[in-house]
């Protein structure tokens, strides 16, 4: 009599770890990692930036840095021995028993090569198909992946192709090899809602009709809830929990996972079942209730392309007939999925492009004319801080520079050392003085976003223009800038402008949202009436398409395996 056939995982790790040799010794990066990946199952490995996620990923690809060494008791991929195999036994193990999709395609996918190249060389050197094959089974794949008209696409290069397509068609070059075992590294984090979703619903939907295992790397518990069938968490390059996704969720064992449960953002109840009748929450407009801030009128913005010396510029419409009002000391939340015109409105808000039409009212002045041209007056009232703090900061400049630099070019310095004044602005963003000595590589990012902040700061603006300032960080990241931007809001009476493309950031620190679309302001009102009685189409489909981190109220499809 044969007893219970148990199922045999494609990934399994005991005692797994990862180090990296330096001249002061051997330094370990993971340690002790204990990991399974079961066929027809989801494992969610969640944590912060610098936790090893990826470094483990990594691992099962034979892919690890130059200097780093992979040592296990067990490690198995598909059945094979990870820890004994040459190189050419890892060159026929990618794509075949182990596909991935990284967080960034436009830098994972070759620039110079075709769509249809791009998959067909998985397709030649894994499957061995002539070109015709290669071609009709390209198509096939990214019929699969939802991509419209496939043929078309496989003539296209990745520039061409959208933030969502270009992950699709990722997923479409993973997939070609036919592996066992998916890897998903960040692969969501840069996308809106809506397109996050249907990412989401793609690599379940994939996941479950391949039969394979997925192994989805994030810090995003919103999706972990939505998708998971285990979770196992990372800290400091160690497995701190793993369980069921319901139990990380309502019964959490390590204070590490506890904190990363509290930290997700949430929405409240009260507020997606809409306002009570007869509500009207005060405006709180500052000390001028009647008078915006800022105030923009029917702006129009065309990115020109000119086709011929003698031909008129024409280009893709931006901004269509827009109007917004800042009011003093309270922010307006900016949400829209990606290309609806958000920076395209910022850049014009900012004085960095000019409108084709309409006016953009400061205090009451078109910045625009000639009495608002004063660079000098605009460029301290109005300061921007970006989405990655690291590609805005000078690598060659200390910190102290680089937070002082815009008080020295408006003349505040007024005989204070450079030092003394980065100090204060630092302190006051929550960094210790000594970080005034640092240079930007030598921070994390959310260190480098509060040094974005301080530095717009010294000048003293009146009205901060926020571009996707948290949508690059980790959970418990975001939840501290966020709470930064809240503490400094009163203490230097500040106006935000706040983009996002997540809803739950737009909720945590905003008074009024606004909702672009396709170069046009749809909706604006109320934070609590446009999230609790959305009243245009475009809204209400942003809010049904937030994840929320319950993982009782999954949206996909469920993968159990069978044991």
């Amino acid at each position: 009599m044969t007893g219970p056939v148990f199922p045999v995982p494609i990934l399994r790790y005991r005692n797994a770890g990862i180090s990296l040799a330096t001249r002061q010794g051997e330094r370990s990066l993971v340690r002790s990692v204990d990991l399974d990946v079961f066929p027809n199952e989801i494992v969610a490995l969640v944590g912060e930036s610098g936790s090893g996620k990826t470094l483990t990923a990594l691992s099962a690809l034979g892919l690890l840095p130059k200097g780093a060494s992979f040592r296990a008791d067990i490690a198995t991929v598909n059945g094979k021995d990870i820890t004994r195999l040459s190189n050419r036994a890892w060159r026929d193990l990618r794509g075949s028993d182990v596909g991935i999709v990284f967080q960034e395609p436009l830098c994972s996918l070759n620039p110079v090569l075709t769509i249809g190249d791009q998959i067909g060389e998985v397709l030649l050197y894994k499957k061995g198909l002539i070109r015709k094959a290669r071609e009709d089974r390209a198509a096939e794949l990214l019929d699969l992946m939802g991509i419209p008209a496939p043929r078309r696409v496989l003539g296209e290069y990745p520039h061409q192709l959208s933030g969502g397509m270009r992950q699709r068609v990722m997923l479409a070059i993973a997939m070609a090899g036919e592996p066992r075992l998916l890897i998903a590294d960040e692969p969501t984090t840069a996308l809106d809602n809506a397109i996050q979703n249907q990412v989401l619903e793609l690599l379940v939907e994939t996941a479950v009709r391949a039969h394979v295992g997925l192994l989805f790397i994030t810090h995003d518990l919103s999706v972990v809830a939505q998708i998971a069938d285990r979770v196992a968490v990372m800290k400091d390059g160690a497995l701190v929990e793993s369980a069921p996704v319901g139990t990380v969720f309502s019964h959490p064992q390590h204070a590490y996972t506890r904190r990363l449960v509290s930290l997700a953002p949430r929405i409240p109840a009260v507020v997606r079942q809409g306002p009570p009748a007869g509500h009207a929450e005060p405006a709180g407009r500052g000390a001028k209730a009647d008078v915006p801030l800022l105030e923009v009128r029917d702006v129009v913005k065309r990115y020109a392309t000119q086709r011929g010396l003698f031909s008129r510029p024409s280009g893709p419409l931006a901004l269509d007939t827009v109007s917004a009002s800042i009011w003093p000391g309270k922010t307006l939340g900016l949400v829209g999925q990606s290309g609806s015109g958000k920076s395209s409105l910022a850049r014009v808000i900012t004085a960095l492009a000019a409108p084709d039409s309409g006016s953009v009212l400061f205090e009451g002045i078109d910045i625009f004319s000639e009495a608002g041209k004063e660079a000098t007056r605009r460029g301290r009232d109005i300061q921007m801080i970006f989405q990655d703090p690291f590609s805005s900061l000078n690598p060659h400049m200390k910190i102290a520079g680089i937070v002082t630099e815009p008080m020295g070019a408006h003349g505040l310095l007024a005989g204070k050392r450079v030092e003394d004044a980065a100090v204060e602005l630092l302190e006051t963003v929550g960094l210790p003085a000594d970080f005034a000595r640092r240079y930007p590589h030598e921070l994390s990012g959310g260190q480098r976003q509060r040094v974005g902040i301080a530095r717009s700061l010294g000048v003293r603006p009146k009205l901060l223009v926020c571009d996707e300032p948290v949508s690059a960080l980790d959970v418990s990241v975001q939840a501290e800038i966020l709470a930064l931007f809240k503490t400094l809001q009163p203490l230097f009476g500040l106006t935000y402008l706040f983009i996002a493309h997540g809803l739950d950031s737009i909720y945590s620190v905003s008074h009024h949202v606004a909702v672009m679309q396709a170069g046009q302001i749809v909706e604006q009102g109320l934070r609590d009436e446009v999230f609790g009685n959305p009243q245009h189409p475009y809204t209400r489909s942003l809010l049904a398409a937030m994840l929320d981190s319950d993982p009782q109220s999954r949206r996909f499809r469920p993968h159990r395996r069978a044991v």
